[in-house]
């Protein structure tokens, strides 16, 4: 194999292919710099607690700096969300609680990335706020993003409960031996079955973010690092899902 061969297969490899797919989409950069930011405030905390200031300040201000980017990528992403939510409060049949918890995730959602926006306009000079109205700004947009969590959290809860009754209920009644299970029930069960995981799966990823707002709001003591790792382990369980889904596969 000549040098331009190991080039050719190295430059075409499918995971680097799949990179590019997950890469040209803009939830996909977001989650790529998250995990990155996040990433680069344990490690500047790392250092900095070490005695490594310089190396610490630097791994900081890419921190800083990603943050800010990431909030030009999230710019319109607030209609995104009040779409959801009016979509979700359309929905006739399901669970009233689910629904609702959904459109005021998606309106928590929304308002948070909202307030977001201001924040970053107000950081690269476009608005003016004075320095009580930033802080405010932020602290509402810290709130939003905290509330968006904990009605995802009820929401998941509920729902993992109602999933996992009814695959109960769909076992006990198909668990004859005799009986083959039907193919209806049996893509139902699957169903279910996939429902469930990624249900469980997103609230693996809320509570690892929730603990990111309640220390922005002083709820709770969660250092630097600790924050770090757990924003770190959240990006990159969301880029694991859209990694899934640039190559056609479920998670």
């Amino acid at each position: 194999m000549t040098v331009s061969d190991r080039v050719n297969d190295l430059i075409f490899h499918p995971k680097i292919s799949n990179s590019l797919r997950v890469l040209a989409t803009t939830i996909g950069r977001d989650k790529t710099y998250r995990a990155i930011q996040y990433f680069s405030r344990f490690y500047a905390y790392i250092l900095i607690r070490n005695g490594f200031n310089t190396h610490g300040h630097r791994w900081a201000a890419l921190k800083s700096a990603l943050a800010m980017g990431r909030k030009l990528l999230r710019l319109f992403k607030p209609f995104e969300h009040l779409q959801l939510a009016m979509n979700s409060a359309q929905v006739s049949n399901g669970h009233k609680f689910e629904k609702w918890t959904a459109v005021a995730r998606q309106l928590s959602y929304a308002g948070y990335l909202t307030f977001d926006g201001i924040v970053w306009a107000n950081g690269i000079r476009f608005l003016t706020l004075d320095p009580v109205h930033t802080v405010r700004a932020n602290l509402i947009a810290q709130r939003f993003w905290m509330a968006g969590i904990i009605l995802s959290v009820a929401n998941g809860i509920v729902k993992i409960n109602r999933h996992a009754s009814s695959l109960k209920e769909l076992r006990k009644a198909n668990s004859s031996e005799k009986a083959d299970v039907p193919e209806d029930v049996a893509y139902e069960l699957q169903a279910l079955s996939r429902d469930h995981s990624a249900i469980r799966y997103q609230l693996v990823m809320d509570v690892f973010d929730f603990w990111l707002p309640a220390s922005n709001l002083g709820y709770v003591h969660v250092n630097e690092g600790l924050c770090g790792i757990l924003g770190f382990i959240s990006s990159v369980m969301a880029l694991r899902l859209q990694w899934a889904a640039a190559a056609n596969k479920k998670v």
